[in-house]
């Protein structure tokens, strides 16, 4: 069974534009102001819009997913705050409620996405960071740019499955 993972932030839903809508950025600096999105509380994380370009490309594969039996679509998230794991948990429920809650994964720290790299998963992921090292500890990435068409990201995942 081989698994693709999206992340949300940035690839599913607007993680920045919702912080510049309740003006969660520390001041002088471009980080966000973890306090204040722990006062909103679940709402943060339930409320971002949505990326229509990383849905378009989540049916894509899910359509493909459907096709063959031995691929399946998870979610590869992180968020530090119980608030934050609950809202995104909820956020799924509302736009991709497909994906079984045994494929979605809420880590504290996106920065240790590769240490659950396994070579039959794939990661669509925002960051370069998150794409190289989730590639260089044994599993295959795909970075998930507004830059870069559909069916071209979609080709790079299918070719990744090869």
């Amino acid at each position: 069974m081989k698994t693709i993972y999206f992340d949300m932030d940035g690839v599913l839903c607007d993680f920045n534009a919702r912080c510049d809508e309740l003006e969660c950025w520390k001041p002088d600096v471009h980080k966000c102001n973890w306090n204040k999105m722990k006062e909103i509380g679940p709402s943060f994380w339930s409320d971002m819009k949505p990326i229509q370009k990383g849905l378009m490309l989540l049916k894509k594969v899910k359509e493909y997913a459907e096709q063959n039996p031995d691929i399946e679509i998870g979610i590869f998230s992180a968020v530090h705050l119980l608030e934050g794991k609950n809202g995104k948990k909820a956020w799924l429920k509302k736009y991709v409620p497909f994906i079984p809650n045994d494929l979605i994964k809420i880590i504290n720290n996106g920065n240790f996405k590769h240490k659950e790299a396994t070579p039959d998963s794939i990661l669509i992921d925002d960051k370069e960071k998150n794409v190289e090292n989730y590639r260089n500890a044994g599993g295959h990435s795909v970075l998930f740019s507004q830059a870069k068409s559909i069916d071209e990201m979609f080709d790079e995942i299918v070719s990744n499955l090869q």
